[in-house]
């Protein structure tokens, strides 16, 4: 703590170093006291200590070891891409975040900055070790780097793959055979360390040593400039600077990188080098005795060995060994120097005489520093003067100088003096001026510190620039005293600004036509520095002026007296050359006298206004404006005289271009109009005697407007076709649609108009050519069917733009994409042996769904294994029947039937036919009732409904055909085959808890996966009650053929239940109920099956949201009474019941729907009134939103209970001509409004 001023407080100063990391906060107890002792005061003081960047990170490893496809604890099995294989870790003791870098790049590893983690990038083709170097740095600006970087080493081993157990041992050792000796590669080479002596470096360019190559192909390149070494390709390390020991870091080391690469290039490995210097002893030795020359005292009495001075040398080689010796000694032997430690002691016992002064001569020695055999290295002789008794205070300096800037603070230090007290007493200072200067400095008188007692000014003539000082220093107690001259030099401060002589600068009357470079007038400023403060340059700040070292302004450029009101004015600036440079201004003003030398200029050459095509008489088209830089007059008309052309007339005074008045007919694209532009010379005398005049171009253009919308001309002749199949793009027609307007007006753009319900379009159009293609590949006995509608819309691109639609049917072709199907897998059949030629034994059945000649079908027969039972029957190729040729005499017969449909290559199926020959002696058949029927059953009944039960007995096997006809004419019917096997009571088929379950009614929006109904039969079995379920799919949409239902068996209680669950989404509207056929198989020795009828009835839930129709364009006359019928709009709900699909009409109350205040609709019939009378003139145009509600919640997702609403549907603008109305679906309608004026208002 210091006290230098009791009044102003003290100082807390640091009495040794701080360390933040050791100590971050102090507190200090400061305790002050009176003169007396009596009075006391304590407060304490919290000192924190601010962070410094004085720690650089460190790893907590050395080295890291790392591998993948190793057997050990710290590898990774398996090789994936930007897998972590480990990470390193550096730690910064000033708590600093820290982030790594490879120091050698590698191809198979990255690190993450911020983390140290190491990833794998690239998978090595083989085994593969690396030597990687990272290194860390702290965040901080500027950045630590650690003083020692991490060794990475990493091992990559390949899996090998299984060998096949059975692989013989001579495929062992071939295997082994072509195995190549993998080449082990590094990125980084082991650190090669070498050990030179200073001497080594001592001559730049020699070759120092030779880096070892691995091939000869290798080339060396110094990664970064190094100070004391180069590298050459062929790996020579050569001296590139003179080695010097003592200007090496503390490490005493040349330590660089080199980049090793191979002739192709491929590869690069890195290698650290470091260069151990030894130090040379090649400095001589130098005394650091202060302050000379050197002098000390001996007391009179001073007995021998007493020490008066000690010698002190050093010198800059480690290996010095300083001697120290007496050279001339001018005492008579008195004194001598110790060879060591440079003591210098008394000799002898005689007494050493009063004030007489005794003179040595000495030197140091190194003498492990030769310079010859003979010498060594050595400082220069110093006098060394011992005087007797006492002597006076020495100062270190023979003379002191100093040198302040005239802007030196008061009270500042300017320099210190010392004096050596030989009598060990305190010294006073004092100061006196030699000449001028009297109390401009004071001293300390303990310190010694001069100090600046007046302000100065090196401009003020009654202050010098040098001062000449004696400074006298006097030991305490009437002791010597000493002096010393001290010269301080005053220096100039650039503190005064160049000044002008006058503030601001006129010339008058300068002809504006004067060459460039006429002088026109000379400035003068002056500063009152010296020197380079004082030298002044002149700048201007308009570049139509220039001006010399000496002021004289001159003109660069050709004057305008039409600029700048008849003058310029600008700033001209002295600068002087002080440092920071001091600036003066001044304001010039050039005044100017004016000519007619100006022609007119228009504000544009070229004035492209725009009129509509049909705007009427005296419509304005545009201004031309033109100005005269002289302060002409000027009057405009067209080129060759006149203010009217064709249709247009100008304004001579005010440059208005107008249609004419008369009638006006713009049939053109565009009109050009030459117009002048005519001064009067009224600015200067004798102006009028030179006319000048320019002229301007105006094209108008001739805008189209927006009233005609596109049309399809051709739209009723679109028929396209496109076959099922055809891939997507495939094209279809080119449509096309004319816009009467011009420009973009009359530019058509075409798009598809999507159809309710779709989450896409089936069709595409190219936007500019109109070529539609198709969007999917379509199936005509899928869901596509055989005809697709398709909306096209014409768009120009008017503001607004106008529209058009064209709706046609693309008719799908069929293509024999589906084979004949037979309604069996297989037919098996009794005949008698005594059946008759031409008997109808058996008829196959077989559909094909294509169309046409596609879908007609002829039967065929073939021979089975046996080609002799194609002599027994024959086939007729319409019906399917197959009819008996020859007597039968085998028991069974094995036919082949195929069915081909008539397309182009034909599509066919075959099914087997077994006919088994029932002998004659047989007992026929017993039917319970000789004729069953009439039966009646309902035209829609469902395939697979029971339609009743025959019965016949006394035969094992029973083949019958049921058929069921209707009434109508001529009636239709359908015969089915009915197979009964008689088989042993003791095996009895599978019995169901129900034959019948249903009906079963189900919501339509049941997800996917939910179950519908359990059902379950036993297996008719004693002690075997193993079942096994199968659900039939049937031959139509309600009969499972899509697989809309599956089957999940499940034990329970040692029961097997089967849960019938949805498997895909239900649709009310497209299927309303469903008849699912359930088998069930026992596991007897002969399985035995029985069947289940599953009916399911889905039930309508609100999830189809309506759909307006789209209505072509409407107009209202203007002046109709309120109430009038515009028009009205329709909806359709797809719900199949009441209310899901009752519709309600409502205008939508938004800000943005504009009609919402002129139009009110029906809710129940969508019927749209008027609510005011329109005029025509007010507005011609309304847009108006409406929607469509149903009735009940709805059951979509995130509906929130609310009724589903349609799109909303916008009402437009729209042109008078109408295409016929197309009603079709769409999920927007834009339906227009255009009033029309009354008749008797034109």
């Amino acid at each position: 703590m210091k006290n230098d001023d009791s009044e102003s407080g003290v100082y807390i100063v640091t009495s040794q170093p701080l360390d933040r990391e050791e100590t971050e906060r102090y507190v200090l107890t400061v305790q002050a006291v009176d003169r007396s002792g009596i009075n006391k005061a304590v407060t304490n003081i919290v000192i924190v200590i601010d962070d410094e960047n004085d720690n650089s990170p460190v790893f907590t490893q050395k080295v890291y070891r790392f591998g993948v496809g190793e057997e050990d604890d710290n590898a990774t099995i398996n090789w994936k891409r930007f897998t972590s294989i480990g990470k390193v870790e550096a730690t910064d003791a000033d708590g600093d975040k820290v982030a790594y870098r490879l120091v050698t790049p590698s191809n198979y590893l990255v690190i993450v900055p911020q983390t140290g983690d190491l990833l794998l990038t690239e998978e090595p083709i083989e085994e593969v070790e690396l030597e990687l170097v990272v290194e860390a740095h702290d965040l901080r600006i500027p950045s630590r780097t650690s003083p020692r970087p991490a060794q990475v080493l990493f091992h990559y081993k390949p899996q090998l793959p299984k060998v096949d157990l059975d692989l013989d041992l001579q495929q062992l050792e071939e295997r082994q055979l072509k195995r190549t000796k993998r080449r082990v590669t590094r990125a980084v080479r082991p650190t090669k360390r070498i050990e030179f002596t200073e001497m080594d470096g001592d001559t730049e360019g020699r070759n120092v040593f030779q880096l070892e190559k691995e091939t000869e192909r290798e080339t060396f390149k110094i990664r970064d400039e190094n100070a004391w070494v180069t590298v050459e390709p062929n790996g020579a390390v050569r001296v590139k600077k003179k080695w010097d020991y003592e200007e090496l870091g503390p490490e005493k080391t040349i330590d660089f990188w080199v980049t090793i690469t191979n002739a192709d290039k491929t590869d690069t490995d890195n290698q650290r080098v470091i260069i151990h210097v030894r130090d040379v002893n090649d400095e001589p030795p130098y005394f650091i005795n202060r302050p000379l020359p050197m002098q000390a005292v001996v007391q009179l009495n001073a007995p021998p060995n007493t020490p008066v001075f000690t010698l002190q040398a050093r010198d800059p080689d480690t290996d010095h060994n300083i001697h120290y010796f007496i050279v001339r000694d001018r005492t008579g032997g008195r004194f001598e120097v110790d060879e060591r430690s440079g003591v210098v002691r008394t000799r002898g016992t005689d007494l050493f005489q009063l004030d007489m002064e005794y003179v040595l001569y000495v030197k140091a020695e190194d003498q492990n520093g030769r310079v010859d055999d003979r010498r060594f290295q050595s400082t220069s002789e110093e006098r060394l003067s011992i005087v007797g008794g006492k002597r006076a205070p020495q100062f270190y300096m023979p003379s002191y100088e100093a040198e302040i800037p005239e802007n030196q603070k008061k009270d500042s230090d300017i320099i210190s003096v010392k004096a050596k007290s030989f009598a060990d007493r305190e010294i006073r200072y004092t100061l006196k001026a030699q000449g001028q200067g009297a109390g401009t400095f004071n001293i300390g008188p303990t310190s010694g510190i001069v100090k600046l007692a007046k302000e100065l000014d090196f401009e003020d003539l009654r202050q010098p620039h040098v001062y000449s000082l004696v400074v006298t220093a006097t030991e305490d107690s009437g002791g010597f005293s000493t002096s010393v001259e001290l010269t301080i030099r005053v220096t100039d401060v650039n503190d005064n600004a160049p000044k002008f002589e006058l503030p601001d600068y006129q010339a008058h009357n300068v002809d504006e036509d004067i060459p460039p470079g006429t002088s026109i007038l000379k400035v003068k400023a002056m500063d009152a520095d010296s020197g380079a403060n004082a030298e002044i340059e002149y700048l201007v700040s308009d570049d139509h002026f220039s001006v010399d070292p000496s002021g004289i302004i001159t003109n660069n450029k050709q004057l305008d007296a039409d600029n700048n009101n008849a003058y310029y004015e600008f700033v001209v600036t002295a600068k002087d050359k002080g440092e920071p440079a001091k600036t003066g201004t001044a304001t010039v003003r050039v005044y100017t006298k004016n000519k007619n030398d100006e022609e007119p200029k228009f504000s544009q050459q070229v004035y492209t206004p725009n009129v509509d095509e049909n705007a009427g008489p005296n419509t304005l088209v545009t201004t031309v404006v033109a100005s005269d830089k002289d302060g002409d007059n000027v009057r405009f008309g067209f080129v060759g005289g006149g203010t009217s052309s064709g249709q247009f007339v100008i304004e001579e005074i005010t440059g208005v271009i107008r249609l004419r008045q008369r009638e006006i007919a713009l049939e053109k694209d565009k009109y050009e109009l030459n117009v002048t532009a005519m001064d009067d010379g009224a600015c200067c005398v004798n102006g009028d005697s030179t006319i000048h005049t320019s002229t301007a171009v105006v094209v108008v253009f001739i805008t189209d407007v927006n009233d005609n919308k596109p049309v399809f001309e051709d739209c009723s002749k679109y028929y396209p076709k496109v076959e099922e199949g055809a891939p997507n793009g495939s094209p279809v027609i080119k449509v096309h649609a004319k816009d009467e307007d011009k420009g973009v007006n009359g530019q058509v753009k075409y798009s598809i108009v999507q159809q309710p319900n779709q989450k896409g379009t089936k069709f595409t159009v190219d936007e500019e050519t109109g070529d539609v293609s198709t969007n999917k590949v379509f199936d005509r006995e899928g869901d596509d069917g055989k005809f697709v509608s398709v909306t096209v819309k014409a768009t120009d691109q008017g503001e607004p733009s106008l529209e058009g639609v064209c709706s046609f049917t693309v008719e799908i072709t069929d293509v024999n994409d589906n084979p004949p199907l037979f309604d069996r897998q297989k037919y098996v059949e009794n005949v008698k042996q005594d059946a008759s030629i031409g008997t109808n034994i058996l008829r196959v059945s077989a559909s094909d769904e294509d169309a046409d000649n596609n879908g007609a079908i002829v039967y065929s027969l073939n021979a089975g294994s046996n080609i002799q039972d194609l002599e027994y029957f024959e086939i007729q190729p319409e019906s399917g029947w197959i009819v008996l040729k020859k007597p039968l005499d085998r028991d069974r017969y094995r036919l082949r039937v195929r069915a081909s449909d008539r397309g182009e290559p034909p599509s066919y199926a075959d099914v087997d036919v077994e006919l088994d020959v029932v002998d004659r002696n047989n007992k026929p058949p017993l039917w319970d009732m000789n004729m069953y029927g009439p039966i009646h059953i309902k035209e829609n009944v469902t395939v697979g409904t029971v339609v009743t039960s025959v019965k016949a007995r006394l035969r094992e096997t029973y083949k019958l055909e049921a058929t069921a006809q209707d009434k109508g004419f001529p009636p239709l019917s359908r015969s089915v085959e009915v197979q009964i096997d008689v088989v042993d009571r003791a095996n009895n088929p599978p019995v169901w808890d129900h034959v019948v379950y249903g009906p079963i009614y189900i919501r339509e929006n049941l997800p996917v996966g939910a179950k519908v109904v359990s059902v379950k039969a036993s297996s008719g079995i004693e002690n075997n009650p193993t079942v096994f379920y199968r659900l039939m799919p049937g031959s139509t949409a309600q009969t499972n053929k899509f697989h809309t239902f599956y089957l999940q068996q499940r034990p329970d209680n040692g029961f097997t239940w089967a849960d019938i669950k949805v498997n895909h989404p239900l649709d009310y509207e497209t299927i309303k109920e469903y008849n699912l056929t359930i088998r069930v198989e026992n596991n007897g020795a002969q399985q035995l099956a029985s069947e289940a009828t599953v009916y399911i009835m889905l039930e309508d839930v609100n999830d189809e949201i309506p759909l307006f129709t789209e209505r072509e364009q409407e107009t209202v006359l203007e002046g109709e009474p309120i109430g009038t019928k515009v028009t009205q709009v329709n909806a359709i709900d797809k719900d199949g019941t009441f209310p899901n699909n009752q519709v309600c009409y409502y205008v939508v109350d938004s800000p943005r729907n504009e009609g919402k205040d002129f139009f009110e609709i029906n809710k129940q019939t969508g019927e749209i009134f008027t609510k005011v009378v329109f005029d025509r003139e007010k507005q011609g145009a309304y847009a108006l939103e409406v929607e469509a509600r149903d009735g009940t919640s709805s059951a979509r997702p995130n509906s929130n209970s609310e009724p589903n609403s349609g799109p909303v549907r916008r009402v437009t603008q729209a042109a008078l001509k109408e295409n016929p109305p197309q009603n079709r679906l769409l999920p927007f309608l834009l339906l227009h409004l255009h009033l029309l004026p009354c008749p008797n208002n034109g």
